[in-house]
């Protein structure tokens, strides 16, 4: 026995020896009081434009992430979605760090692509977390489940790497834990010494029960003698006197016990990071508050073109087809007011209604429903899209309803799927060519009964009526004829209701011909910043581009509304 407990008291000596250390180093050397452990500063170079990790390396969430970069250049550092990131990155060159081994360190893999300078990082809106600037940055982030990469590179987006880049990452309670596992050690410690060098004293063995005999007395009676029984000798199973047994040691076996289940509450499950389930690779395109801030930095920088009549401010702002038309009216306005008295008056959307749609992949699309700051009467309909994740929110289509106009709701906008379309009273294509006919053909159309149109869509082709009138009584135009035609492809939103919100475009060709013999040609207005004094012979013609917004209802549902349709002289010419 004195060996087993020997024995028993060196391997509980060694392992308590073993664990004192190992939570020692990991409480005051790898953890600290911050309860982070992290992989100290590694040196990450390369010719591309950043340093990226692949998204299978944070594949758990629930602790909270630190990184730090740090760099002679001023320097990015940010966390952002894999679907963003990879397309800002898109087919540039850069680093991915693919794992992380023990001792700490980094192994790459170099991603060969271009090297042109890509959008300073910093002012793109979808980073979940950043920071920028000259030195070391730094940045938290409670890691979230799905697919994220940690991204450094230089803050001007240029290429050519070199940062010290560090993760941490902070588990609760990680600091205490080391310390339950540095008290546990040094228990188990003083246990095994306890049983190495103390001997517990053993109880005094009892001398065995020696009988006294003592004579017996005698007495005479008559006719009969007897003696007193002896006295009755201790109980004992036997003559013999009783074995010794040896004490258990049940003490340090169940305290051994208890500090290992203390242990498994203290560090089990609950401290483990969880891996990653979230399939999801979707997010809504834009937050509120950053739509929000794409429509402040529109109604500033539009101001700043229209006072200069510069479409190439436009072109940081707007897209085609709205960009087309800006272009088209700046070239008007030159023409017809060099002097600039005329210019667009400052205005402002105000108080958007942001509806964004959930995304997987670029482009992104979201829909602004917001008043007009120098207009009452009209509300302002907008689609802005991001075609990727390195280029700014442009404003695309763009329509005027009446404010007295029902607009629908833009919560739980969404992208169509083909169950929805299968819904829909009509496809957003037919739709747009129905309304191509309905608007040659005027109001006897037969496509006008599918549609309920704006006030301005009325107007416009009453307008067309008096037009044709006026011009056929000229001696000089033979005929004249107005064709409108499907442009592009229809840029379509699922409305909470399963309406589908459609913007669309459309051309207009305005035709005159000419009476043989004659010639035509134009002398004023908005039409000579295209053609003038320029004399022809068989045609005339004027084109608009027609923006307009519709809602198709369901099956079932009625008429297709026409919101909005606004155009804009886009050309003038002849033959």
């Amino acid at each position: 026995m004195r060996f087993a407990r020997a024995v028993l008291g060196l391997l509980l000596a060694l392992a308590g020896l073993l664990i004192t250390i190992a939570g020692a180093v990991a409480a005051f050397w790898l953890v600290g009081p911050d309860d982070t452990v992290d992989t100290g500063a590694h040196r990450l170079t390369g010719k591309g434009l950043a340093v990226m990790t692949a998204p299978d390396l944070l594949d758990r969430h629930g602790p909270t992430l630190h990184v730090t970069a740090t760099s002679a250049k001023p320097v990015f550092v940010g966390i952002g979605q894999d679907l963003d990131v990879a397309s800002y990155l898109g087919s540039s060159q850069y680093s991915r760090v693919v794992r992380l081994s023990l001792p700490p360190k980094f192994q790459t893999q170099e991603m060969t692509g271009g090297l042109s300078p890509l959008t300073p990082p910093a002012e793109l809106d979808w980073w979940t977390v950043k920071a920028s600037g000259a030195g070391k940055q730094s940045i938290s982030w409670p890691m979230a489940d799905g697919a994220y990469d940690v991204v450094a590179m230089n803050a001007d987006g240029t290429p050519g790497t070199d940062v010290g880049l560090t993760l941490g990452v902070e588990l609760a309670g990680l600091f205490g834990t080391c310390l339950l596992v540095f008290g546990a050690g040094l228990v188990l410690l003083m246990v095994g010494l306890m049983l190495l060098f103390f001997r517990r004293r053993r109880p005094p063995v009892p001398l065995p029960a020696v009988a006294v005999v003592k004579p017996l007395p005698e007495f005479v009676t008559a006719g009969a003698s007897s003696a007193p029984s002896p006295p009755a000798t201790p109980s004992s199973p036997s003559n013999h006197a009783p074995a010794y047994q040896s004490p258990t040691y049940k003490g340090p076996a169940r305290r051994v016990a208890g500090t290992a289940v203390l242990l498994l509450v203290a560090t089990g499950c609950v401290a483990v990071p969880v891996k990653n389930t979230s399939a999801s690779t979707s997010r809504p395109a834009v937050t509120v508050a950053d739509g929000q801030a794409v429509v402040a930095r529109y109604n500033e920088l539009n101001n700043q073109a229209n006072q200069a009549r510069d479409p190439k401010r436009s072109e940081a702002i707007e897209g085609d087809p709205t960009l087309a038309m800006t272009r088209a009216g700046y070239q008007i306005s030159r023409s017809t007011d060099p002097a600039g008295k005329n210019l667009i008056k400052p205005f402002t959307y105000v108080a958007p209604k942001i509806g964004a749609p959930q995304f997987s992949s670029y482009p992104m699309r979201f829909v602004v429903d917001s008043g007009v700051s120098n207009d009452a009467n009209s509300r302002q309909l907008g689609v802005w899209q991001r075609q990727n994740a390195g280029t700014p929110w442009v404003l695309t289509h763009s329509v005027y309803p009446a404010s007295t106009m029902p607009l629908p709701s833009l919560e739980g906008l969404r992208v169509p799927t083909q169950a929805d379309m299968d819904k829909l009273s009509s496809l957003p294509q037919a739709a747009a060519a129905n309304l191509a006919v309905y608007l040659t053909g005027g109001a006897r159309s037969p496509k006008s009964a599918l549609f309920t149109p704006s006030p301005g869509m009325v107007n416009l082709l009453n307008q067309r009526v008096k037009e044709r009138t006026a011009d056929v009584a000229q001696s000089y135009i033979a005929n004249a004829t107005d064709t409108f035609r499907p442009s592009g492809d229809p840029v379509t939103f699922i409305t909470s209701a399963g309406e589908g919100l459609v913007f669309l475009t459309v051309t207009e060709q305005y035709l005159q011909l000419i009476e043989p013999g004659s010639n035509a040609y134009w002398t004023s207005g908005e039409v000579t910043a295209f053609s003038r004094m320029v004399k022809y012979t068989q045609t005339l013609h004027r084109d608009y581009l027609h923006q307009i917004a519709v809602v198709i209802p369901l099956k079932g549902g009625g008429r297709i509304r026409v919101l909005s349709m606004d155009g804009q002289l886009v050309g003038a010419g002849g033959s």
